[in-house]
């Protein structure tokens, strides 16, 4: 089967008006940096690059803010009406055009370099499926020891210690094979796709410590005594699969907290602030092109 695109990038989304701009705008500064394009000229059109969002019956400005980046980007907007982050991610594999699958959580930030890494990662060094660390935001002392350790637990030779559907990729070939998604659950859906692969071909999947993304706190810290709680929770996921469900996904960021950029303000990941890009009205500028990817 052949495939339209190099890469697809995969982010399920409900009601995340509040984090959905950040991280669009991050994923389209990293697909510029891969294809070596100018940003403001950057539309996914004729890309390598695809980038779905994968409305799950959002209630919130969610869906009007990703047409806004479909308009001005060409990032596709599809809704899934079965309600799970497996199953709105098992939906954009279905819609999804690319022969490899990056899964991005809408509250989660890619560095420039990370669709560049994946790219190289699967493309010249042969693997089939990979996981990043993260680092949390807020940046607290709180934040910072428990990421540490779950990036330090992440390097344990264990099948399910090999989890992070919040930034991981796979090929086509090793979803076919292992995947989907469990839609039955909420915690360690990735486990048949990333422990399956890791049990069968350990060699084959990478912990790559080299990028870290960004992600939100809130399951965290939107509720009291959270890190004790969610820690508690993924403890007991991992020992029996009845904590798999029963999982808080209703923590949210309030609206206007987070990711002012506008689709015309791509954020710079080497400033202190957005850099507005060219004007919708010169993107399609005959000048326009992509520079030819080393």
């Amino acid at each position: 089967m052949s495939f339209s695109k190099d890469m697809s990038v995969i982010i399920p989304a409900r009601n995340e008006a509040a984090c959905i701009r950040r991280t669009l705008s991050a994923v389209l500064d990293s697909a510029a940096f891969f294809q070596r394009a100018d940003k403001g000229c950057l539309h996914l059109g004729k890309s390598p690059v695809e980038v779905l969002v994968v409305d799950n019956q959002s209630t919130d400005e969610t869906g009007t803010i990703v047409q806004e980046y479909a308009r001005s980007h060409g990032v596709r907007w599809i809704r899934c009406h079965q309600l799970g982050a497996p199953c709105a991610r098992n939906w954009g594999t279905r819609q999804a055009t690319g022969s490899l699958l990056v899964f991005l959580d809408a509250d989660t930030r890619i560095p420039l370099a990370g669709l560049q890494r994946i790219f190289h990662l699967v493309r010249s060094l042969g693997y089939e499926a990979g996981i990043f660390t993260l680092q949390g935001e807020p940046d607290t002392w709180s934040s910072r020891r428990w990421w540490t350790f779950w990036n330090v637990v992440r390097l344990l030779p264990l099948a399910k210690a090999k989890a992070l559907p919040a930034f991981m990729f796979c090929t086509r070939a090793a979803f076919d094979r292992f995947g989907p998604f469990d839609e039955t659950v909420q915690i360690g859906e990735e486990w048949p796709i990333l422990a399956g692969l890791y049990r069968h071909c350990p060699e084959r999947l990478i912990y790559d410590r080299s990028l870290t993304a960004v992600t939100s706190n809130r399951r965290m810290t939107l509720q009291r005594y959270g890190y004790t709680k969610m820690l508690l929770k993924y403890v007991w996921a991992v020992l029996h699969r009845s904590g798999r469900n029963g999982y808080p996904d209703t923590f949210r960021e309030q609206s206007g907290t987070g990711g002012d950029e506008r689709p015309d303000v791509l954020a710079s990941p080497r400033s202190d602030g957005p850099r507005r890009s060219t004007p919708p009205a010169a993107r399609n500028h005959i000048g326009c092109r992509l520079r030819d990817r080393a």
